[in-house]
């Protein structure tokens, strides 16, 4: 994660570390480097996801019949059509339309209720199904802003294009050929697929009686209180980054960072050659707060 003083711009797929990753600017202009989710992660959350849907089908079924006249209007029929196809076999053409009929409904039925579940659940829990939750994915757009209803509504109806022709064919080989690895109803929608992987520990500090330029930095309660989820991200992943990056970079990442969080403590500008240890030094006051 890198800071960026001037206006956001488009998402853009980046390779760090043989990892691909969608990068997006988030409102406080600080780069979020997210991992793109691999097939074999989505295949997951989509089992867990066909499991719990199965059990609604079954369900729905089960209350659909007990419940309603549909019972006793679906038996006659039903009755009439093994009767056709026990007698008359394949000579018997309206044994073959009736067999045709009641498959489209169950596959009509099984889409809707599929098809509800994903967009109930990408609206209502922030892009992640059930299966999403447990797998640590998340659907966004692709300029790392929430899912909305249209996207949701577009990526979830071409499910049935990603099916063909059977067990999601099309959508594996979509996501494999992919540099973003989107299905065709991500490609439709503008969404990606991330994982929400937990970010690496900052590297240690040192303690205060043992570096006097960190000991000089004081802050209060109500400065730390003031830094988000944002800021605190912005802070470990500068000082992580410093000692990987070329040293004009880094001087232009930690100048940045600085002048940022100095705006949202509101305190004073920090001198050229202090700028690391201020970090280290508010790093060291979160953790103790």
């Amino acid at each position: 994660m890198n800071p960026r003083p001037d206006v956001a711009e488009p998402a853009r797929h980046e390779t760090i570390d043989g990892d691909a990753r969608q990068v997006v600017w988030s409102p406080e202009q600080v780069a979020l480097h997210l991992p793109i989710a691999g097939p074999a992660s989505r295949m997951l959350a989509y089992a867990i996801d066909a499991v719990v849907i199965v059990a609604l089908e079954a369900a729905a079924f089960v209350l659909l019949f007990l419940t309603t006249p549909l019972l006793h209007r679906v038996a006659g029929p039903l009755r009439r059509l093994a009767e056709d196809l026990s007698t008359s076999g394949s000579d018997n053409p309206h044994g073959g339309n009736g067999l045709l009929v009641v498959l489209a409904v169950l596959l009509l039925v099984q889409f809707i209720i599929e098809w509800s579940y994903f967009v109930f659940w990408e609206l209502v829990s922030g892009g992640r199904s059930l299966g999403k939750l447990c797998v640590k994915l998340r659907v966004m757009r692709d300029g790392g802003a929430p899912i909305t209803a249209r996207e949701s509504l577009i990526r979830n109806l071409l499910r049935m294009v990603d099916f063909l022709p059977g067990s999601y064919v099309v959508g594996l080989v979509s996501v494999v050929m992919s540099r973003d690895g989107k299905r065709l109803g991500d490609l439709a929608a503008g969404t990606v697929v991330v994982r929400m992987d937990r970010p690496e520990a900052a590297p240690p500090v040192v303690d205060d009686g043992a570096a006097p330029e960190i000991a000089s930095f004081r802050f209060d309660r109500a400065q730390i209180a003031r830094l988000g989820t944002t800021e605190r991200a912005l802070l470990r992943q500068t000082l992580r980054r410093l000692e990987t990056l070329p040293a004009d970079k880094a001087e232009e990442i930690l100048a940045t960072a600085v002048d940022v969080l100095c705006q949202r403590l509101g305190h004073e500008p920090v001198e050229h050659q202090r700028r690391k240890a201020f970090l280290m030094a508010l790093l060291h006051a979160t953790r103790r707060q």
